[in-house]
């Protein structure tokens, strides 16, 4: 393999896309903006990645073709941008790590010295080894025994025997083993020949072969899905070069053959489908509300009125509000009367109850949220204006400012899928209702909260109780004096008490429906051919 043909390959492969990687990303965010309709950031872009590499004809000719349009959006102040954040991302990204191609997957095989990965024929058959010796001797045993022969890096280092012992064991199987045991790996490099070295990170570099992995990815949903999980793979692996294609959804490797491979697994596993949960919730309420009316209404407040004078009876009885009698004292010019009425004894009792079951289900991705609202929408003033406007016609009130308030039940479930069927939920449960008192009309909002987080198997039960509210309310209306006797003030006086209880439970049960895909992780060594695979020989 020669690994200045592979340096000088993808220094051209580069220097064709741009000669400046800042100028590279500029470019690209500019046509991003254009794209988007942001016409005065895609002319500011293309004027920065012209002004870095003057000699890159397209972008003075982009950047031309928008000035115009850009100088009459900024004049006009339709439009106004600031590439200031776009220029030192570019830069950094420059510094910390290599250009990420922007380029079709037709642009990027046209190189002519890629090639099939040469595939590996063993024998299929299933062997027992039991060998004691160095690394070339094992080797050599192994890999006779199914028509293939090895060949060693003349650097290779031999250490002290080894033992390899496997029973019924194919190809593949056994230089799994053999490879372990030996801490080496192997690379095919013709149907009946294998290349042995040192499991190192400077042999890698040395000898691994570098591939072009082109890798489907049918489950992004956008280019962004592709952008983001290509940027997030690259960054974590720092791998040589990397690429996608938005049309066929194809992000396209080129690396050593473990990297681009451990780089597949990765972006599959970023892309996967999302595990899904159904989740069956209900709501019990139980309402209650108890009531003790009692006592005697007696006589709080008494007409006095002066009969003495002539003609006083006359007008004093426009004033009398139904006295059935009169207590009169005095005489003459002094008799005053005072208007008795008849007491009342009462006492009621009255008991109500109220349940309610709200059922629902839900069917959720894994890591969503889940909203349940059980209740109702109350329209409650932020503003009310009290006076009048005068207009230059007319008298109008203003309209006051309106906002709808959930009350009741208000419900967040946010469930995550954890090892062997276990669901873990954050769940998020408000009670709501109007309070007791107003402010300027406009009632509170009595509110209860709940936030935690609980973890199930599949099918179990969780019970959510404790948002319960209880009120006790006691009212007495009699005689100053009388009503404060003990015992007797009871019986001659008005008493009223109230007791209301309200309970909720919440009842939730997950169940999964759809399991997390899971991806497979590439052997550390190359065997054979994979789909997709291409080799800079």
């Amino acid at each position: 393999m020669n690994v200045r043909l592979l340096a000088c390959t993808i220094f051209f492969i580069t220097s064709a896309v741009a000669s400046d990687p800042v100028a590279a990303r500029l470019a690209h965010e500019a046509r991003q903006a254009q794209n988007s309709g942001q016409t005065v950031r895609a002319y500011l872009l293309y004027a920065e990645a012209a002004a870095r590499d003057p000699a890159n004809a397209t972008y003075r000719a982009n950047r031309d073709a928008l000035a115009p349009a850009a100088k009459l959006l900024s004049k006009a102040e339709i439009e106004t941008a600031d590439v200031r954040l776009d220029i030192k991302a570019a830069e950094h990204s420059a510094e910390t790590g290599p250009p990420i191609e922007f380029a079709t997957k037709k642009d990027w095989q046209r190189d002519d010295n890629l090639q099939p990965l040469p595939d590996l024929r063993p024998k299929p058959l299933a062997a027992t080894f039991d060998i004691r010796g160095d690394e070339k001797s094992a080797f050599e045993q192994v890999t006779a025994t199914y028509g293939i022969r090895p060949i060693f890096d003349p650097e290779l280092e031999l250490h002290d025997p080894v033992r390899f012992q496997i029973d019924q064991a194919d190809f593949r199987t056994a230089m799994e083993g053999l490879t372990a045991v030996t801490h080496t790996f192997v690379f095919p490099i013709s149907e009946h020949d294998v290349f042995v070295a040192q499991d190192t990170e400077t042999k890698r570099r040395e000898f691994e072969p570098n591939v072009l992995l082109t890798v489907p990815l049918p489950n992004a949903l956008d280019q962004n899905d592709l952008i983001q999980a290509a940027t997030a793979v690259r960054t974590v692996l720092n791998l040589r070069t990397i690429g996608w294609d938005s049309e066929s959804r194809t992000v396209l490797i080129r690396d050593r053959y473990t990297r681009a491979h451990v780089a597949r697994d990765l972006l599959n596993a970023l892309l996967l489908p999302p595990a899904q949960v159904s989740i069956e919730v209900q709501f019990l309420t139980f309402d209650s509300d108890r009531s003790f009316h009692y006592g005697a209404s007696l006589q709080t407040a008494y007409q006095l009125v002066n009969f003495g004078h002539i003609g006083g009876f006359q007008r004093a009885l426009p004033s009398l509000t139904n006295p059935p009698t009169f207590l009169a004292f005095g005489g003459g010019a002094t008799l005053f009367g005072v208007g008795l009425t008849n007491a009342t004894l009462f006492a009621s009792y009255s008991n109500s109850f109220s349940s309610n079951l709200y059922d629902a289900t839900v069917v959720i991705g894994e890591g969503q949220t889940a909203d349940f609202h059980v209740g109702d929408k109350y329209p409650v003033a932020q503003s009310l204006y009290t006076g009048f406007s005068q207009g230059n016609s007319s008298i109008y009130n203003p309209a006051p400012q309106i906002t709808m308030e959930d009350l009741g039940l208000v419900l967040k479930i946010t469930p995550r899928v954890n090892g062997e069927g276990d669901i873990s939920m954050d769940l998020e449960a408000n009670v709501r209702s109007l309070g007791a008192q107003s402010i300027n009309s406009i009632p509170e909002i009595a509110e209860r909260e709940y936030k935690g987080s609980v973890s199930l198997r599949e099918g179990e039960w969780a019970i959510l109780a404790g948002m319960d509210a209880y009120t006790h309310s006691v009212n007495k209306t009699g005689l100053v004096g009388i009503s404060q006797i003990r015992g007797l003030g009871q019986l001659l006086s008005e008493n009223t008490r109230d007791n209301q209880l309200s309970k909720t439970m919440l009842v939730i049960k997950p169940r999964i429906t759809r399991l997390p895909m899971a991806g497979s992780v590439s052997p550390e060594y190359l065997i054979g051919p994979q789909r997709g695979d291409r080799v800079l020989m």
